[in-house]
């Protein structure tokens, strides 16, 4: 059984939230506020801006796939424009040369001999970058993005050592990698996600909150970053054996349902253990619950790999918790959204599927203490529900 009193385990250091109103907020608290933000400036996209937050957190990449259009490059810009730090964007192409990317030859240091190479304004000197359409890169490009994705640096070729220090790459492209080469390039990406047009329940709050504008977000420093990071690998520390357990017997049934996982993705501390760390710490939620959540952002392939994936979540977890799990967080979104009767609806199909659940006796054996956590977080969610209703409804009597 593992420990999920995740707000005993970490010690929260404060972080000083700049702004109109100057207050002192945890690591947890400034997270939760970034999701926050992102998900008012963009309605519907309430899981894109806690997947661009997890990755920022843990200073990995990510990379959004899908049609033009569904603002994977205005939500990137806009978690990029609340960090104080310097910002690099590039649009691809198949004849992009990595000159482009780090900058080019000073032609007159090289006309006088000297090798030196422009950085300024490149991604070279860029705490985030985005890059966009980044499947139409050259090898060429590609590996020296690698180098920079990697290892936070590259060798020039005179031999000379830039150190890059970026915090994150985002990238977007409306279309998967196909070659080998390419999806190699795809599985050092930490999160992928397959973008999807807004549902239509969605499209009406979307578009006053574009008419009407959203608050500007709360700036925060690469050390609030750096502190919120730390943070989270600390609770990977103090979790290590109950993340190291549940990432093993989820690797072994996805190989076993023919879903390739690398060692590198299933075992590199900055991959997959530091996802399910991130989630964790932020969400305040149990590691078991959150490696289900983030799993499916490590596959390579939507289309193939996705019915394999639900397969193997099923053997592994039982429908009735997973579909409960699903119908909570989206009862969260639209409670977030001003959406309070959609939130009800789906909070009262939460308490339906925990209740099918613990009609299973051999399920109610194995999963006692997520059937009991999903109880009460439902409870509590319901009770906070009806109690916003009931002063909405007076309120509209006194008015």
């Amino acid at each position: 059984m593992y420990n999920t009193n995740i707000q005993e385990q970490v010690n929260e250091a404060p972080v000083k939230q700049t702004g109109k109103d100057e207050v002192t907020k945890t690591p947890r608290d400034m997270a939760l506020g970034l999701v926050s933000s992102l998900s008012d400036a963009f309605i519907g996209r309430e899981e894109e801006a806690r997947l661009a937050v997890i990755a920022l957190s843990v200073k990995g990449h990510a990379c959004f796939i899908g049609e033009p259009g569904t603002a994977k490059s205005a939500l990137f810009r806009r978690l990029s424009d609340a960090v104080s730090g310097k910002y690099y964007y590039y649009l691809m192409s198949k004849y992009t040369i990595p000159d482009e990317i780090i900058g080019p030859i000073d032609p007159v240091e090289y006309k006088n001999g000297r090798f030196t190479r422009m950085v300024s304004g490149k991604m070279p000197t860029a705490n985030i970058s985005f890059i966009d359409e980044v499947f139409k890169a050259s090898s060429e490009t590609l590996n020296t993005l690698l180098n920079i994705m990697n290892e936070r640096s590259f060798v020039d070729i005179d031999g000379k050592m830039f150190n890059v220090p970026l915090y994150s790459m985002f990238s977007a492209s409306n279309e998967l990698p196909e070659s080998e080469e390419l999806q190699a390039f795809f599985d050092r990406i930490l999160i992928k996600h397959f973008v999807k047009p807004v549902d239509p329940s969605g499209i009406e709050a979307g578009i006053l909150a574009n008419i009407q504008g959203v608050r500007p977000m709360n700036p925060i420093t690469l050390h609030d970053i750096d502190t919120l990071n730390g943070a989270i690998r600390l609770h990977l520390e103090k979790n290590a054996e109950g993340i190291a357990k549940t990432i093993s017997s989820m690797v072994t049934v996805m190989r076993q349902h023919g879903i390739f996982i690398s060692d590198r993705t299933a075992m590199g501390p900055n991959y997959l253990p530091m996802l399910v760390a991130s989630h964790s710490y932020i969400f305040n939620s149990p590691v078991k619950k959150s490696a289900i959540s983030m799993s499916k952002y490590i596959l390579t392939n939507n289309e193939d790999a996705l019915t394999n994936y639900s397969k193997a979540l099923d053997s592994l977890y039982p429908p009735e918790l997973r579909m409960a799990q699903e119908k909570l967080e989206k009862a969260f979104e639209s409670a977030q959204s001003g959406n309070l009767g959609d939130a009800k609806s789906s909070g009262v199909e939460a308490m339906s599927q925990i209740q099918a659940a613990a009609g299973k006796q051999s399920v109610l054996e194995l999963y006692a203490d997520e059937i009991v956590e999903l109880t009460n977080q439902a409870d509590r969610f319901m009770k906070q529900i009806e109690e916003l209703q009931s002063n909405l409804k007076s309120f509209k009597k006194v008015a």
